[in-house]
């Protein structure tokens, strides 16, 4: 606006002055201007002035515009200033909600965990209380037992009603006397527990009068268990003699064969058999295990072999020539020949019975099958089974 005024004021300064002289030396010289001249030379500062003005106007509508766009750009920034702060609470809050439910997870997961850590030690305890109360239980049964078999003993050694001669064969009758352990089904922990805890019992009452192992009936076993039990029978002070009135297979054989002095009735059964296991693992695993069974099994198995005057090649031959399968089976007759049994009866008398046993289940003919199935514990570390019963699938744990 300043450069607008400011030709008009210099304008009127020149017309209030008058015309330029040139009289006195030293100045300019001086002219004068016409009326028309100077109305040309305003209205030509008019036209000046008036352009500057629209200049300047447009320029000021130039500046509001651009006011008016930073604006509107100052507008659209805190629009999304205000829209990412509103993000950034909604995340905010997401993220909350999502750390509490986290939290209410992770003490859900805590409060379960303790639930199951409560049953388990809970289910653990009940299985210690039941356990203690079967070792309880079972603790007074063997005292009852025991406690019978003294009275039994003490009755005996009164009344002398029972003899117990070295040779119990008389007139071609084996005669059984009390001191008979029952050796019946599958060879394991259980069963040899009872043999051998009845072997020491019959040597603390009488260490020179036969002890008589009988099996009715017998698959065999675990060698383990089985080893446990020839381990007793040698160590007796009193003589072992091992009974076959059924059926003596695999361990319950080697048992029989190994024992100072066998009795079998002439139709009974014994079967011997190589050994067998179930292995897993990778080539050499399976290779080390199988070398670690034939050790282990030779060990035992050539001790058969020696006592019925072979080799342990020879007899493992002589099965697969008997049998493809390699279950070599006699009757009791035949296997006194092959020096598997020391002696053959026709008669045996139970001399020790003194009560009524309890009757067999009657079984509905309709539900018996040829095949049973029995499942088999799993075996103790480096165990193997030697079992045979055609009449029984075993499966193995």
């Amino acid at each position: 606006m300043l450069r607008q005024v400011l030709p008009i004021c210099l304008m009127f300064s020149f017309l209030k002055a008058g015309p330029v002289s040139w009289d006195n030396p030293g100045q300019s010289p001086s002219f004068k201007k016409t009326p028309e001249t100077l109305k040309t030379e305003v209205e030509a500062e008019l036209i000046r002035a008036k352009l500057d003005l629209a200049s300047a106007q447009r320029h000021w509508q130039q500046m509001e515009r651009i006011l008016e766009i930073r604006k509107l750009e100052a507008e659209e920034k805190l629009r999304k200033a205000k829209a990412e702060g509103a993000m950034i609470n909604q995340d905010l809050e997401n993220a909350e909600l999502s750390l509490k439910v986290a939290i209410a997870n992770a003490r859900a997961n805590v409060a379960s965990a303790q639930l199951n850590q409560k049953r388990l030690e809970f289910e653990a305890e009940t299985k210690l209380a039941l356990a203690q109360a079967a070792v309880t239980y079972e603790k007074i049964a063997r005292l009852g037992e025991i406690a019978d078999l003294q009275k039994k003993w003490n009755q005996i050694a009164i009344n002398k009603q029972i003899s117990y001669p070295l040779d119990p064969v008389v007139d071609g009758v084996l005669r059984i006397s009390d001191r008979r352990i029952s050796f019946n089904g599958v060879v394991n922990d259980e069963l040899a527990k009872d043999v051998c805890e009845r072997i020491a019992f019959y040597n603390a009452l009488d260490s020179q009068a036969p002890i008589f192992i009988v099996i009715d009936r017998s698959p065999g076993g675990s060698v383990m268990s089985g080893y446990q039990i020839l381990q007793a029978m040698e160590a007796s002070r009193a003589p072992v003699y091992v009974v076959v009135k059924g059926y003596a297979a695999s361990m319950a054989a080697i048992i029989t064969t190994l024992a100072k002095r066998s009795y079998v009735y002439p139709q009974a059964i014994v079967l011997h058999h190589q050994a067998s296991t179930s292995l897993s693992g990778n080539n050499t695993q399976l290779a080390q295990q199988l070398k670690w069974t034939k050790v282990w099994c030779d060990r035992i198995f050539i001790k058969v072999a020696d006592k019925v005057g072979l080799t342990l090649d020879e007899f493992v031959s002589r099965m697969y020539a008997a049998t493809v399968t390699g279950d070599w089976k006699v009757l009791g007759d035949e296997a006194v020949k092959l020096k598997w049994v020391t002696h053959v009866v026709e008669r045996m008398t139970e001399e020790g019975a003194s009560t009524m046993p309890t009757p067999p289940a009657i079984e509905n003919a309709n539900l018996k099958v040829a095949t049973s199935r029995q499942e088999l514990p799993p075996l103790n570390p480096f165990d193997v089974w030697w079992i045979y019963d055609p009449t029984t699938e075993f499966i193995l744990r």
